[in-house]
């Protein structure tokens, strides 16, 4: 029978030995590195199979959560709970605890140029007005803003929770703007996203413009406000700058208030370049309560008209041809861009100096025309280019329009205690007094 030599057993042994270390050398290593936060885990008969089964249930998660943004690309509808607890976990930044960092706090060179604004931007100095009118004696509320911008500058909610208290949703698409959101230390919960024009989830091509040569900070902050999805007619035709494409997550107006349970909503402003239409179309309005609405929106944007007047459009289609609205004939030429509200004379040359009044026309022979000026920068009156499809819409949403000023509308929900407080005729072409 053969047998080994000492010498041979133990060289044998030695190696048996190796071979044990480096296996468990390699085990306690392995272990380190994927155990939670380094720490050396031992593997032992009694916790082997459950390791296994938290680590299966740590991949199918990871698996599921893969597969949950997948469908956060396309079909997943505006209450569905995974996409809720998606938009929550991984959309929204929870509000600042710190104290405020604002422009407005700060006498620097630029900090005078970024707060121009507030002398200069007149639509801003409007809503703000309105604002302070409608809300400072009112008890705190939740506000959303979408198309917050860098979250201070030409903000319409930041007066809301700087000097009244209000909680709220600030949402910006661009990525370059929302950058600097978290550092103003708002106390508002914030989200990198935008709004669905639908009411699914679905990932878009938001176009930001960066501003074509030297431009101060107010100015290049301007040019990239007019940012908007693709495909969107909005107000600007992205003349302001140099057009750059990017992929951005959008969800429905709807699914932001369900995450935060706040579908219970005292101010909204929708400053979205284009989109408000689709967005405001596919907003379920018998499941939310919103008081007040701030909706900048143009004339050329023509979605609330098809939804009352196409034939394959949402509503009844009209009669007849060149009939509208219920039926009734037009009282404006089918071509006509701006939408007077009554019926207007084309105002698109300027108005003569010195025209206080109604004053008829003087071109008869031997009499002295007055000299023409410029009345606005843009040669339009800021009073007409209402969309009254929009108007009709929000009334029958139960609203009352109290404000309308060069493309921005403040609708007040007609049974609130603010419509009772500040409604009186609804406006047409004239606005309520501000002060």
């Amino acid at each position: 029978m053969f047998s080994l030599t000492p010498k041979i057993k133990h060289s044998v042994s030695q190696r048996k030995h190796q071979i044990f270390l480096i296996t468990l050398l390699f085990l306690v290593t392995l272990m380190t590195l994927t155990s939670p936060g380094g720490h050396v885990a031992v593997l032992t008969m009694d916790n082997d199979e459950f390791l296994k089964a938290l680590w299966q249930e740590k991949w199918q998660g990871q698996v599921n959560r893969l597969n949950l943004e997948d469908q956060a690309e396309g079909p997943l509808m505006d209450d569905d709970p995974d996409l809720l607890r998606l938009l929550k976990d991984r959309y929204l930044s929870k509000p600042s605890d710190k104290p405020a960092n604002l422009m407005l706090d700060l006498e620097t060179d630029r900090a005078k140029n970024y707060n121009i604004y507030r002398t200069a931007f007149h639509s801003w100095i409007r809503i703000n007005k309105i604002l302070k009118k409608l809300f400072s004696e009112e008890p705190p509320s939740f506000f959303v803003e979408a198309g917050a911008l860098d979250g201070e500058f030409i903000s319409n909610t930041l007066f809301l929770e700087r000097d009244l208290g209000w909680a709220g949703l600030l949402v910006e698409a661009d990525p370059i703007l929302y950058a600097a959101l978290p550092g103003k230390n708002r106390r508002a919960w914030s989200s990198q996203s935008c709004l669905s024009p639908s009411n699914f989830a679905q990932r878009m091509t938001f176009e930001t413009y960066e501003p074509v040569g030297d431009r101060d900070v107010a100015g290049t902050l301007l040019v990239r406000s007019t940012g908007n999805l693709a495909g969107i007619r909005s107000p600007t035709l992205g003349q302001m700058g140099s057009k750059i494409p990017v992929d951005v997550q959008c969800f429905p107006l709807f699914s932001y208030l369900l995450a935060l349970n706040a579908t219970s909503v005292g101010y909204v402003s929708l400053d979205v370049e284009g989109a408000e239409a689709d967005i405001l179309l596919h907003l379920p309005w018998d499941r939310v309560d919103i008081t007040v609405w701030n909706i900048e929106h143009r004339i050329t944007n023509d979605g609330f008209r098809i939804h009352f007047e196409e034939p394959w459009g949402v509503r009844v289609p009209p009669s007849s041809p060149g009939k509208g609205l219920g039926g009734k004939e037009r009282k404006q030429e089918k071509g006509e861009e701006e939408g007077r509200g009554k019926e207007q004379k084309d105002k698109e040359t300027v108005e003569e100096e010195g025209r206080g009044k109604e004053q008829k026309d003087k071109e008869t022979v031997g009499e002295v025309i007055q000299p023409k000026k410029v009345v606005y920068v843009t040669q339009h009156d800021p009073a007409s280019g209402k969309d009254e499809y929009l108007v009709r819409f929000m009334r029958e949403k139960g609203y009352r329009l109290y404000d309308y000023w060069d493309g921005d509308y403040t609708f007040i929900k007609a049974n609130s205690e603010i419509c009772r407080k500040h409604c009186t005729v609804e406006t047409k072409v004239e606005s309520p007094a501000l002060d």
